[in-house]
């Protein structure tokens, strides 16, 4: 490969590797896919470390040695995607195509049809309805819950809008649905508002991400593993804070 290509490949293959750690990929995955990558077009001796923050990447390509690092900022779990990226990681070792194919089959995977937000909608619903039913509420509770589901969706699509990270995000998210299973328990849409706000906050619990911080402390990655427990755990705490804080309050409101 020409040398003026090759800043071109790292940069499509970081790129690769953000989009599998953004969709919920181990860390362990990740640093194998980009030295695979790598490797098939030359690279010697890559080395790659990736955090939950950051990638970084570099290999010898003839005489010069490069290196990329990449930021990651967010992460919105999709196994779909994943699993569409390992596959093209898989294609891209077999063929090794030029970074601008690279480029063009990477656009062409991540504007395929995924879920409308309409359908995000109805599966928050149906999820939160169905966590409720399993710790022991009602049928009319479930039904409540749906509604609460429905609504968080769409309060966290107006909180992508503004820019909010993911803490104030699960802060208000929580305190979201436990004021309005409350609210709809007072309406009489509801009989036990502990059911519907424990089934309704479950779907804003990092289960991916802690999932996969006891997947690295497996695989030897440490500073990986605590990144990931320590950042799930919090999270877990500012939920609960919320959902509690709002309870509480909307007691004294009289709800």
């Amino acid at each position: 490969m020409k040398n003026a290509s090759i800043p071109r490949l790292l940069t499509q293959i970081l790129d690769i590797a953000k989009l599998m750690q953004v969709s919920g990929a181990e860390i362990y995955r990740i640093e194998d896919t980009v030295t695979r990558l790598l490797a098939a077009y030359g690279g010697l001796e890559p080395q790659v470390t990736a955090v939950p923050s950051h990638i970084i990447a570099s290999a010898r390509f003839g005489d010069e040695e490069y290196t990329l690092t990449r930021r990651v900022d967010t992460q919105q779990t999709d196994m779909e995607l994943l699993d569409r990226l390992n596959n093209l990681s898989r294609e891209i070792c077999r063929d090794r195509p030029e970074p601008e194919e690279i480029s063009r089959m990477l656009r062409d995977l991540t504007s395929r049809p995924r879920y409308t937000r309409w359908q995000n909608l109805l599966i928050y619903a149906f999820t939160c309805s169905m966590f409720t039913l399993f710790f022991g509420g009602s049928a009319l509770d479930a039904a409540a819950s749906a509604v609460v589901g429905a609504m968080l969706y769409a309060a966290r699509c107006l909180f992508e809008k503004t820019g909010f990270n993911k803490v104030f995000m699960a802060l208000a998210g929580s305190a979201w649905a436990s004021f309005s299973a409350m609210l709809l328990v007072h309406a009489g849409l509801g009989r036990d508002a502990d059911k519907i706000i424990i089934g309704a906050v479950m779907v804003l619990i990092p289960g991916i991400e802690m999932l996969n911080g006891f997947r690295d402390f497996i695989s030897g990655d440490i500073q990986a593993g605590i990144m990931h427990l320590s950042e799930s755990l919090f999270l877990a705490v500012i939920i609960a804070i919320g959902a509690a804080g709002m309870f509480t309050l909307s007691g004294y409101m009289g709800l």
